[in-house]
C-alpha cells in the first residue's frame, strides 16, 4: 500500500514552484498590456515644440486701474456666493449663498435682501428668457424662481438617476437650459470621495 503522505521531493518541487507561479501571474498581464498597447491604432498628434520655446509674458503684479471706480457691495451679508446673474433692466444682481437663500442685491443703494429660499445650496444662477431665475442647487437639483420669488423644481434626476451636485447653469438665447451635475455619486458634503 502506498504512503499517502507526500514525499520530500514532491514538497520541495511545490515550494520551489510558487515563486515561478507568482512571477507568471505578474508578468502575464504586463505582457498582455504591452501587446495591446502596441496594437492600438491611436496615433496622437505631435506636441508643438514651438509652444514651449516662447518667452513668458511679463505682466505687473498689481494693476492699479483694475478696480478703479468700483465699490464693494454686500460685505458680511453674502455668505459663500458662487455665481451671479445681473438683470440689466432692473439693475439687480442675484446670487446663491451657503445659507440656502438666493439673495437679491440692489445696485443703486447696495441693499442685500433674502429673496427666495431653496432649502438647499444654490450654486449656479442664470436669468431665463422671461425674467425668471434658473438656479442649479447642489441638493435640490435644477430650480426655477419666478419673478415674485416662488421656487419650483424643474428636475432633480435624469433617466432615473438623482442629481447629487448640480452646480452650473446657463440659458441659451433660444431658451434652452444647459446645466452641469458634477457627480451622480457624491453630494456637496461628500465630494472629497469623488477624488478617489
Amino acid at each position: 500500500m502506498a504512503d499517502p503522505t507526500p514525499s520530500q521531493s514532491s514538497m520541495a518541487r511545490r515550494s520551489s514552484s510558487w515563486p515561478l507561479g507568482l512571477l507568471t501571474l505578474i508578468l502575464a498581464p504586463v505582457a498582455a498590456a504591452m501587446l495591446l498597447y502596441q496594437l492600438d491604432p491611436y496615433d496622437p498628434a505631435p506636441v508643438p515644440i514651438h509652444e514651449f520655446s516662447q518667452q513668458p509674458m511679463v505682466v505687473p503684479k498689481l494693476n492699479s486701474r483694475m478696480l478703479q471706480g468700483s465699490e464693494m457691495i454686500g460685505v458680511g451679508k453674502l455668505l459663500g456666493p458662487e455665481d451671479i446673474a445681473y438683470h440689466p433692466d432692473s439693475h439687480l444682481i442675484y446670487t446663491g449663498c451657503a445659507d440656502g437663500w438666493v439673495k437679491r442685491v440692489t445696485l443703486n443703494d447696495s441693499v442685500v435682501q433674502n429673496w427666495a429660499f431653496t432649502g438647499g445650496r444654490p450654486l449656479g444662477v442664470a436669468l431665463g428668457r422671461h425674467g425668471q431665475l434658473i438656479v442649479a442647487d447642489a441638493e435640490k437639483g435644477l430650480l426655477e424662481v419666478t419673478t415674485d420669488g416662488m421656487v419650483k423644481t424643474l428636475t432633480d434626476e435624469a433617466e432615473g438617476i438623482k442629481f447629487k451636485l448640480t452646480d452650473g447653469v446657463d440659458v441659451a438665447v433660444d431658451g434652452v437650459i444647459y446645466f452641469t451635475d458634477a457627480s451622480y455619486k457624491y453630494s456637496l458634503k461628500e465630494y472629497i470621495w469623488d477624488i478617489f
